[in-house]
């Protein structure tokens, strides 16, 4: 914890011209980055392959993520799927999650390439 003299002096400097000055002449600013994390980077990574299903093998919760973050990014649907693993095969095993999730995901889609 800060002291609260301190918390008043910087609270009191973010409000100063010098503040603002310091803040406003940033020359390189990004909003909204397209990064979260590696597994959107690969996911993103497979989407610029034409024909390519992005297949990720983990919850369904974290493709919603992935393609939430792609789709507000970009302003477009993104798609992706998911082996749906639950905590039981993340501890015991998901390898049959992931060869039922690409057969199904491939009969569903057929995709040129499953990545």
């Amino acid at each position: 914890a800060h002291p609260p003299e301190e918390v008043e002096r910087v609270s009191e400097w973010t409000k100063s011209w010098d503040y603002r000055e310091k803040n406003f002449a940033r020359e390189a600013l990004t909003v909204n980055p397209a990064k979260g994390c590696q597994p959107v980077g690969a996911m993103f990574a497979a989407l610029g392959f034409e024909g390519t299903l992005p297949f990720v093998q983990g919850s369904q919760g974290c493709v919603a993520y992935f393609r939430t973050h792609l789709s507000r990014h970009y302003k477009e649907p993104c798609s992706a799927v998911s082996s749906s693993m639950t905590e039981d095969a993340a501890v015991f095993g998901g390898l049959n999650n992931m060869i039922e999730g690409m057969q199904v995901s491939y009969q569903l889609y057929k995709p040129k390439m499953i990545a």
